[in-house]
């Protein structure tokens, strides 16, 4: 088991969450794909083992439902307000200015090449209190048309470490020594601007099943099965088109 004890390192993924047209629509998939539990209404929790990992919501009444789904990425911070005063400083854009959201402060921002994340910094709620077994996050990356610009724009942000990999357009960037989060420069592959720009990765047991499920609960298969020195991976979108990528553990 892998709870999550006291704070997330500057910078580290800590929260994911979406707005969907259809709360039931989401929990029906999600439920089948990685095994959520669901807790409350408007803002709803998806649970591992009763643990909040992310969130749910549905458009306030008088707002119009998002035209394209995404599942928006945190990135936690010990003071939402200076991390995003660092945004602008690094010639990034603030898209929604810090509010109190009750168990903790959030913000969005944009990067210089169009991603678009969130920041959180945590109070009563760390952030997701399961990692890395299924149904929990595991990592998260940044797709981008400018690998160094972006790498750049998040060191700018959090002084990441940042460690280029020689086999491939990627940079491991890290926080208090342990890697956090990608930079993949893979625009021609995958989406590079909006919130779609940081893909989650949540752990699963088996991959085939969970893209098996995905196709018969309305969803798709984005990148089928294959082999990774991290563990057999696959990328599968929900109902509303939102992408996401499921991972099993490597064999050792």
């Amino acid at each position: 088991m892998s709870d999550v004890k006291g704070d997330y390192s500057p910078g580290a993924p800590c929260w994911f969450d979406m707005t969907v047209p259809s709360r039931e629509t989401a929990m029906g998939f999600y439920g089948s794909v990685l095994d959520w539990t669901f807790d409350g209404d408007f803002y709803t929790l998806c649970q591992v083992r009763g643990k909040p990992v992310a969130g749910i919501a549905e458009p306030a009444p008088d707002a119009a439902a998002p035209e394209q789904s995404n599942w928006t990425v945190y990135l936690a911070t010990d003071d939402c307000a200076a991390a995003l005063r660092r945004v602008t400083e690094a010639g990034g854009r603030v898209v929604k200015e810090p509010q109190d959201a009750m168990v903790g402060w959030m913000a969005i921002g944009q990067d210089t090449t169009g991603g678009i994340f969130a920041l959180w910094q945590g109070r009563e709620l760390s952030g997701s209190q399961v990692v890395d077994e299924h149904g929990a996050p595991c990592w998260s990356e940044v797709t981008t048309a400018d690998l160094p610009a972006t790498v750049r724009f998040y060191q700018q942000i959090f002084d990441y470490q940042a460690q280029p990999r020689e086999d491939l357009p990627y940079t491991v960037l890290s926080s208090d020594g342990e890697p956090v989060a990608g930079v993949f420069a893979g625009a021609e592959q995958r989406t590079h601007e909006g919130h779609g720009a940081w893909l989650a990765y949540f752990r699963v047991a088996d991959v085939e099943t969970a893209a098996s499920r995905a196709a018969e609960h309305g969803g798709r298969v984005l990148s089928q099965p294959e082999e990774s020195e991290f563990g057999r991976t696959a990328i599968l979108a929900d109902p509303f088109g939102a992408p996401f990528a499921v991972i099993e553990a490597p064999v050792r």
